[in-house]
């Protein structure tokens, strides 16, 4: 691991290992607050820019998104019981 410094900004680098892992370095870690389990966004450049960036997402974020999908099984039940009245019918 090296770190640098570019203006207000630290950089660290570090090397993906051969099962695409990256440690993190404990001053980022720190820094952050990461633990075991923290789960974490990349959002990748667009077009032929080739970068990521990587951010911890927040334990809310998730508890928010947690159940989204909650009464999504009546919606499908509903379409298939649906086609099943178009099938009988002839359509």
């Amino acid at each position: 691991m090296s770190r640098k410094t570019a203006g207000k900004s630290e950089v660290y680098t570090t090397t993906v290992s051969s099962r695409g892992q990256v440690v993190l370095p404990s001053p980022v870690r720190r820094k952050l607050g990461l633990r075991k389990g923290t789960r974490i966004s990349i959002v990748l450049g667009k077009g032929s820019e080739k970068s990521m960036v990587l951010r911890p997402m927040e334990s809310n974020v998730i508890r928010e998104l947690r159940g989204i999908l909650k009464g999504a099984g009546e919606a499908l039940d509903f379409l298939q019981e649906e086609r099943r009245r178009d099938r009988e019918r002839g359509r």
